[in-house]
C-alpha cells in the first residue's frame, strides 16, 4: 500500500513564461476593492433619503411575506412592536411558531438529514476547502478552448482566456449566484457555462460579443422541484444530461435542459451530495450526506448499486480516464480506495472495493513541525492517466502520485509533494485543465487561499 513517508519536494514550479497562454490570476485585490467600493458607496444609497411611511400591523405582515417570505413574515408577527400594537396577533402567530416547532422537531427525529440546509451545512458537503470565507469557492476549464471560470467568494464569476493579461475579460455579478458551489462548461457547446447556487442552475451563454449585450439575468434558469440548493452536478460525455445532487433531496435529478425535462433518479437513504460522472459515460457515482453511495449504470433503465462505508461519509472521488478505476476518500479515515469496473468474462464484472493507500499524516523532510497527509480534502486524476493529486483537510500540501493503469490493474506509487509560497497556505480547490490535443501536457490549476491561481504542467 502506497503511503506519504519519505514523499520527496517536487521538481521546480512552471514559470508563467512556459505556459505563455495562461492567464495570470489573483482574486485578493479585486476582493478588497469590491468590498472598499460596496463600503464607500452605501452612505449614498437613495433608500436613506426616502421618507418614513406608517404601515398597519396587516399590511407591515402582509407586505412582508410577498418581499421576503412566510419565516419573514412570521418573525415580523411575532417582534415586539407588533405585540405593543396587536396583541391578539403576536400571541397567535407565537402559538403557531410554537406549533412548527413541535413539527420540525418529529420531523427530524424521523428524518435526521432533512435539518435546515445553512451555509455551514453546505460547507460540509462541498469539494472546495474553507468553502465559507475562500476567496475562490470554484473554477472550471472549458473543455475545447482556453478559458477558465472562476467564482469567488463573493459570488462573482469571472471569465479569463489566453488574452486576459489586466484582468478577467467578463465578470458575471448577479444577487442569483449567491453561494456558488459548482459550475461547468457543458460539453462539445463553445460558450455555455452552468452555475450551481443556492437558487438552482443557471446557464449563461458567453461568446465574444457577450460584453457588448450584457443581459441582465441568465439565458435560463431551472429551480430545483423542492427549491433546493444545487450542491453538485456533472454534464455526461456529450452534453445531452446534466445531472444534480443537493443534500436536501435524496433524488439525483437528470436534465434535459432544451426541452425542460427533468427526471428524479429515487432510492431510499440519505440525500445526495457528490456526483462524478465516468468518462466512458457508463456509469454515475452519486455519494451522500450518509455512509451510503451509489453508482448508477447509465442505461435507459438507470439501474443501481448499493455500496456502505466503513464510517463517515464519501469526501471526494474521481475517475481513471479511461472510466474503469473509481478512487474515492471518506471523511472518516485517511485511506484511499479503489473500485474496479472491469468487465474479465461475458457479462460478469469484477467490482471490489480495495484500500491502495494510507494518507495518514507524516512529517515532512524530518521536520515534525510541518506534516503532509491526514484526511483528504479533494482527488484529481489527470486526463493522460499518469498523475493523481490529492489535497488535505487539515495539512497545506499537495501530494502527487504516480498511477500505472493496465487493462485489469492499477498500480499507484507516491511521486512528490507541492507547496504554496508561504507556509500558511493552502490549496482551497484544484482541477486539471482538459487536453485540446493528444499531446498535451496534463496542466493542474491551483486556486490558493490567498486568492491566486497557480498552474503546474507535468512532464
Amino acid at each position: 500500500m502506497a503511503s506519504l513517508i519519505n514523499v520527496r519536494e517536487a521538481p521546480s514550479l512552471s514559470k508563467a513564461s512556459e505556459l505563455p497562454f495562461c492567464p495570470v490570476i489573483d482574486l485578493q485585490n479585486e476582493l478588497l476593492n469590491t468590498s472598499a467600493l460596496r463600503f464607500g458607496t452605501e452612505s449614498y444609497m437613495p433608500q436613506n433619503f426616502l421618507l418614513p411611511v406608517h404601515e398597519t400591523v396587516l399590511k407591515r405582515i402582509t407586505r412582508t411575506f410577498f418581499e421576503n417570505g412566510f419565516w419573514d413574515a412570521l418573525a415580523e408577527a411575532r417582534n415586539e412592536s407588533t405585540r405593543q400594537e396587536a396583541p391578539w396577533i403576536g400571541k397567535t402567530f407565537n402559538y403557531v411558531a410554537e406549533l412548527l416547532g413541535i413539527y420540525s422537531k418529529l420531523k427530524l427525529r424521523l428524518f435526521p438529514h432533512t435539518q435546515a440546509l445553512s451555509d455551514q451545512r453546505i460547507a460540509q458537503y462541498v469539494e472546495t476547502r474553507d468553502w465559507l470565507d475562500s476567496c475562490i469557492r470554484c473554477i472550471a476549464w472549458h473543455c475545447h478552448v482556453l478559458k477558465l471560470a472562476v467564482a469567488g467568494g463573493d459570488d462573482v464569476v469571472r471569465i479569463y482566456n489566453k488574452n486576459s493579461h489586466d484582468g478577467p475579460s467578463l465578470v458575471i455579478k448577479r444577487s442569483i449566484h449567491a453561494q456558488i458551489t459548482c459550475m461547468s462548461w457543458r460539453p462539445l457547446c463553445a460558450s455555455e457555462l452552468v452555475i450551481g447556487c443556492r437558487a438552482g442552475l443557471c446557464f449563461w451563454i458567453i461568446d465574444s460579443n457577450f460584453h457588448l449585450t450584457r443581459p441582465s439575468t441568465p439565458n435560463l434558469t431551472l429551480q430545483h422541484p423542492s427549491k433546493l440548493p444545487i450542491t453538485s452536478m456533472q454534464w455526461n460525455k456529450n452534453g445531452s444530461l446534466l445531472a444534480t445532487a443537493s443534500i436536501g433531496d435524496s433524488s439525483i435529478l437528470i436534465w434535459q435542459p432544451e426541452m425542460g425535462i427533468v427526471q428524479p433518479l429515487k432510492h431510499l437513504g440519505p440525500p445526495g451530495s457528490l456526483l462524478k460522472w465516468s468518462p466512458s459515460n457508463e456509469y454515475l457515482f452519486a455519494g451522500t450526506v450518509g455512509r451510503i453511495f451509489w453508482v448508477w449504470h447509465c442505461d435507459p433503465t438507470w439501474t443501481s448499486e448499493r455500496w456502505k462505508c466503513n464510517g463517515g461519509t464519501v469526501q471526494t472521488a474521481t475517475w481513471s480516464p479511461c472510466g474503469r478505476f473509481l478512487l474515492f476518500v471518506t471523511t472518516a479515515e485517511p485511506i484511499l480506495y479503489s473500485l474496479q469496473f472491469i468487465q474479465q468474462h461475458l457479462h460478469q464484472c469484477d467490482n471490489e472495493v480495495m484500500a491502495i493507500a494510507d494518507l495518514s499524516a507524516c512529517p515532512l523532510n524530518g521536520n515534525n513541525q510541518t506534516l503532509i497527509g491526514g484526511n483528504a480534502q479533494q482527488l484529481v486524476w489527470d486526463p493522460h492517466g499518469q498523475f493523481l493529486v490529492v489535497t488535505f483537510k487539515a495539512t497545506n500540501y499537495i501530494a502527487v502520485f504516480r498511477t500505472a493503469i493496465n487493462k485489469f490493474d492499477m498500480h499507484l506509487s507516491t511521486a512528490f509533494y507541492l507547496a504554496g509560497e508561504t507556509q500558511t497556505e493552502h490549496p482551497s480547490y484544484v482541477c486539471f485543465k482538459p487536453l485540446h490535443k493528444d499531446n498535451d501536457r496534463s496542466m493542474l490549476t491551483i486556486a490558493w487561499s490567498s486568492g491566486r491561481i497557480q498552474y503546474y504542467a507535468f512532464n
